[in-house]
C-alpha cells in the first residue's frame, strides 16, 4: 500500500487531468443536458471520482498503464456524448478542440516541471507536477473559457441552415494527428523524455495557437451565417405582417365604402316609408341585406393577429380555387409572443398554399386545425399535394425558390424549439401533413 501523500499527489492530478476538461465540455450545452443540472453535476462526480481510481490503479498497481489510460478516456468520452443532447458532431468538435489543449497542457506541464524541478520531474505524478499544471491549466483554460463563452457557444447554441457539424469535427481531429506526428512521429524516445524537451512543447503551442486561430475563424462564419438565416427570418416575418396590414387596410377600405353607401340606402329607406311603400321597403331591405359582407365568415379565432392571416389566406385560396375550412380556437390573450403566433401560423399557411399551387389534381384542399389550452398550443396544416418535396441528407426540406432549406419550415422548427415544443411533417397519399405543438 503506497503512503497517504503518493496517493493524495495521483489524486490530486487525476482531478486537474479530468474536472476542468469535462467542466468547460459542458459549458456550451449547458441548456441541453440528458438530465438536470444537480443529476449532471452528481455524475461528474461520481466520474472524477472513477479517474481517481484509475490513477491510482495506473500508478500503484497495475503494468498496464496505457490501457487503463485508454479506459478512462473511453469511459469520459462516453459519459459526456451520452449527457449532452446534441448532434455527435458538435461534442465530437468540443472534446477534440478540448482535449488538443489539455494534451498540451499536460506536455507543457512537464516541461515546466523539468525546469523548475529536474529532480521529480523523471518521477510519475509528483505534486511538482499538479502545481505546474494548475499554472498552466489557469493561463490556457482562463482565455479559453471566455473564448467558449464569448464566441464558441452562441456558435452552437442554434443550429446553422446546412450540415457543418458532420464534418468540422475533422478540423480537431486533423490538429490532433499533427500534434502526435510532430510529437512522436519520428522519435525512439519515450513521451516523458520528449516532454522535458523544450523545443517540442514550443512545437505544440504553435500548433494549437495555429489551430485556435482556425477554431475561431470557422465558429465566427457559423455565427455570420446565424444571423443572415435570422435576417432572412425577420424579412419573413416583415412579409406576414405586411400581408396582415394589406388585408386589414381592404377590411378598412370596404367598410368605408359601406358607411359611405349606407347614407344613400337611408335616405331612400325612409323615403320608401313615409310614402308607405311597405312591400318596396321590405323588398329592398332584403337586397340591401343580402348585398352587406358576411364579416363573421372571415373571423376565425378571438386571437385578431391569428386571424387576419388566416382570412388572408383563406382570400388566396379563393382566388386560387382552393378548398380551404378551418377550426381554430385560439384566445386573444394566449402567451406566446404574438410574433411567433404570426410567423408559425403564416409559414406553415404559406408552405400550405404554395403546395397545393404546385398541385396539378382538380380537387385541392387546405385544412386547419388549432387549438391552445392554458399548456400547450397544437397546430395542423394539411394541405393536397403530388409528387415529393426536396430534401437533404439530413431529412430536412429543400426551398424550391432558393438553395439551401426552406426558411418557412425552419423557422417553424426555431419557434418550437424555442416553446420545448415539438414539429412533425410528413407527406404520403396526396396529402402534405404539418404539426406543430408549443408548451406555454
Amino acid at each position: 500500500m503506497p503512503p497517504l501523500y503518493r496517493l493524495a499527489e495521483v489524486g490530486i492530478y487525476s482531478l486537474l487531468n479530468f474536472l476542468p476538461l469535462m467542466v468547460l465540455a459542458l459549458y456550451p450545452f449547458r441548456h441541453r443536458l440528458r438530465f438536470s443540472k444537480t443529476a449532471t453535476a452528481g455524475l461528474v462526480v461520481a466520474l472524477s471520482l472513477l479517474q481517481i481510481f484509475l490513477g491510482w490503479q495506473a500508478a500503484f498497481f497495475s503494468t498496464s498503464a496505457g490501457l487503463l489510460s485508454a479506459v478512462s478516456t473511453l469511459i469520459y468520452a462516453a459519459f459526456y456524448f451520452f449527457a449532452v443532447k446534441v448532434k455527435v458532431g458538435k461534442t465530437g468538435f468540443t472534446l477534440l478542440l478540448l482535449s488538443n489543449n489539455a494534451n498540451f497542457i499536460v506536455t507543457s506541464s512537464k516541461c515546466l516541471e523539468g525546469l523548475l524541478f529536474p529532480s521529480l520531474a523523471r518521477q510519475s505524478y509528483r505534486w511538482s507536477f499538479s502545481l505546474c499544471m494548475l499554472v498552466v491549466e489557469m493561463l490556457v483554460w482562463i482565455p479559453l473559457f471566455f473564448y467558449m463563452k464569448k464566441v464558441y457557444t452562441p456558435a452552437v447554441e442554434k443550429e446553422p441552415s446546412g450540415i457543418e457539424w458532420r464534418y468540422l469535427w475533422l478540423i480537431p481531429f486533423t490538429f490532433y494527428i499533427i500534434w502526435y506526428y510532430t510529437l512522436y512521429g519520428n522519435s525512439t524516445k519515450s513521451s516523458l523524455e520528449l516532454a522535458l524537451e523544450p523545443k517540442n512543447t514550443i512545437a505544440l503551442f504553435f500548433i494549437n495557437a495555429g489551430a485556435f486561430l482556425v477554431y475561431y475563424i470557422v465558429t465566427r462564419l457559423l455565427i455570420e451565417q446565424q444571423k443572415n438565416l435570422r435576417l432572412q427570418e425577420n424579412n419573413h416575418l416583415l412579409e406576414m405582417q405586411s400581408l396582415q396590414y394589406a388585408y386589414l387596410q381592404d377590411k378598412i377600405t370596404e367598410a368605408r365604402r359601406y358607411k359611405h353607401d349606407a347614407r344613400h340606402h337611408l335616405a331612400l329607406m325612409q323615403e320608401l316609408l313615409k310614402k308607405g311603400e311597405y312591400d318596396k321597403l321590405t323588398e329592398y331591405l332584403g337586397s340591401f341585406s343580402n348585398a352587406l359582407p358576411n364579416v363573421s365568415d372571415r373571423i376565425y379565432c378571438k386571437n385578431t393577429s391569428v386571424s387576419a392571416l388566416l382570412a388572408y389566406f383563406a382570400q388566396q385560396a379563393e382566388n386560387s380555387g382552393i378548398e380551404y375550412t378551418v377550426n381554430a380556437d385560439i384566445p386573444e390573450d394566449i402567451k406566446i409572443d404574438v410574433t411567433d403566433l404570426s410567423v408559425l401560423f403564416g409559414n406553415l399557411i404559406e408552405n400550405a398554399l404554395h403546395g397545393c399551387m404546385a398541385d396539378d389534381s382538380t380537387k385541392k384542399k387546405i385544412m386547419i386545425w388549432a387549438k391552445a389550452d392554458s399548456y400547450s398550443i397544437c397546430v395542423a396544416v394539411d394541405n393536397t399535394f403530388t409528387g415529393a418535396p426536396l430534401t437533404d441528407s439530413e431529412g430536412g426540406f429543400l426551398s424550391t425558390k432558393h438553395e439551401g432549406k426552406g426558411i418557412g419550415t425552419e423557422s417553424v422548427k426555431s419557434i418550437a424549439a424555442k416553446y420545448s415544443g415539438v414539429t412533425k411533417f410528413e407527406y404520403g397519399d396526396g396529402m402534405f401533413y404539418a404539426s406543430v405543438m408549443l408548451n406555454i
